[in-house]
C-alpha cells in the first residue's frame, strides 16, 4: 500500500488551503496554536496573549492567521487533516478538544504532538481520535523504544524525523511497536520512494512534485 501523501504546512496559508483537493495530495497538514479560546493555524511561535509571532527573522504582527474552522471546512470530502497541535505556555489540548468534540465525524483527522503528555491527555478526552507523537531526535527515539519494550508506554503512532531511519530493518522495528510510522519532511523524490520502499506509511513534503512521484 502507498504511503499516506501530506503536504507540509498547507494549512498555514489561506491560499494553500485548496491544494486539499489536489489528486496528489490525501491530506494537508497544519502547526496549530491556542490564542485566547480560539486555534489558528501558523508556523510562528506566538508570544502569549500579544498580538505577535515569534520567528526566525524576530517577532512580527500576527495578520489573520488561519482559523482551524477554515481548514475542516477545506478538508471536507477531499483530504485527511494533520494536526501538529502545538504549545507554548499553556495546555493546548482541552482547546482542541473542545472544538472537535462537537464534530460528527473525526476518522478524516490525524493530531501529532511533540509534547507527548499533551498527546496522551486529548487521546483520553478523545479516544476514537488518531493520535501520534511526533520524533525529531535521536533522544526521543530511544525513549519510545525502551518505554515501549518496558511497557511503560502503550502502543502509539509516531512521526519522525526522516533523517533518523536508516533501513527497512528500522522501520519495521519501529512499526511492530508504533503500528505507524510516518515520516517528516521530505522534499527530495529519490528519498521519498527509498522511504516508501521500505514501508513507511505516511510521507510529510513541502513539495507537490515530491507527493506525485509516490
Amino acid at each position: 500500500m502507498p504511503p499516506t501523501r501530506i503536504l507540509h504546512r498547507a494549512g498555514n496559508v489561506p491560499e494553500l488551503l485548496a491544494m486539499a483537493a489536489h489528486p496528489a495530495v490525501d491530506a494537508i497538514e497544519a502547526d496549530v496554536w491556542v490564542h485566547g479560546d480560539h486555534l489558528y493555524a501558523h508556523h510562528e511561535r506566538p508570544l502569549g496573549p500579544l498580538p505577535f509571532l515569534l520567528g526566525n527573522r524576530g517577532p512580527r504582527i500576527r495578520r489573520k492567521p488561519v482559523p482551524l474552522e477554515a481548514i475542516l471546512d477545506a478538508v471536507e470530502g477531499h483530504a485527511r487533516f494533520v494536526i501538529d497541535l502545538r504549545s507554548w505556555l499553556g495546555d493546548p489540548a482541552p482547546e482542541l478538544v473542545r472544538a472537535i468534540a462537537p464534530l460528527d465525524d473525526t476518522s478524516h483527522l490525524m493530531l501529532t504532538c511533540e509534547s507527548w503528555v499533551v498527546a496522551d491527555r486529548a487521546r483520553e478526552w478523545l479516544p476514537g481520535l488518531w493520535v501520534g507523537y511526533s520524533v525529531r531526535s535521536e533522544a526521543q527515539l530511544r525513549q519510545y523504544l525502551e518505554e515501549r519494550d518496558d511497557g511503560r508506554r502503550p502502543e502509539t503512532p509516531v512521526v519522525i524525523r526522516h533523517t533518523l531511519l536508516n533501513s527497512r530493518d528500522e522501520v519495521e522495528a519501529l512499526r511492530r511497536r508504533s503500528g505507524f510510522v510516518g515520516a517528516w519532511t521530505i522534499d527530495d523524490v529519490d528519498r521519498a520512494m527509498e522511504l516508501s520502499r521500505w514501508g513507511v506509511d505516511a510521507i510529510t513534503s513541502n513539495h507537490i512534485s515530491v507527493l506525485n512521484a509516490l
